[in-house]
């Protein structure tokens, strides 16, 4: 929806949350990075970061210490846009486990990464015998 109010592509939206995620866990990423995690060519993403930064979503900037290495950068309006987007969703969050003690909030998310863990868990093994193949029966015949 964000994407839709905003008149972005969703691949467009993609790549700026990776980017955003990116610098919320203290890095940034480069154009080839960002093409891996979205699934394009790195031409392909030169397009999507033309139009970023045309919008005032992206900058481009060189590294400090290699010039070669161009690193990708959110702007305030991104920030902004996104702020005012997610607001009423933030508030009503905030009002919705406002009633729940620090130790209960804990407990559920000590619950909700156990489910994580559990559903990447059996998702890895069912991707692991799908490309196993078909199982054989007890003669050695394949099913």
């Amino acid at each position: 929806m964000f994407a839709r109010s905003h008149g972005m592509h969703p691949t467009d939206a993609a790549a700026v949350v990776e980017i955003l995620t990116a610098e919320r866990h203290g890095g940034t990423l480069t154009p080839a990075r960002l093409a891996a995690r979205v699934g394009l060519t790195t031409g392909a993403t030169s397009t999507l970061l033309r139009r970023l930064e045309t919008a005032g979503h992206v900058v481009r900037s060189h590294d400090h210490d290699d010039r070669r290495v161009v690193r990708l950068r959110s702007t305030e309006s991104v920030h902004q846009a996104a702020a005012a987007f997610y607001a009423p969703l933030s508030d009503a969050l905030r009002r919705a486990l406002g009633d729940f003690s620090p130790a209960d909030l804990a407990i559920a998310t000590e619950v909700v990464l156990a489910l994580d863990a559990a559903a990447s868990d059996a998702a890895a093994h069912q991707v692991s015998a799908e490309h196993q193949g078909p199982a054989a029966t007890s003669d050695g015949r394949k099913r």
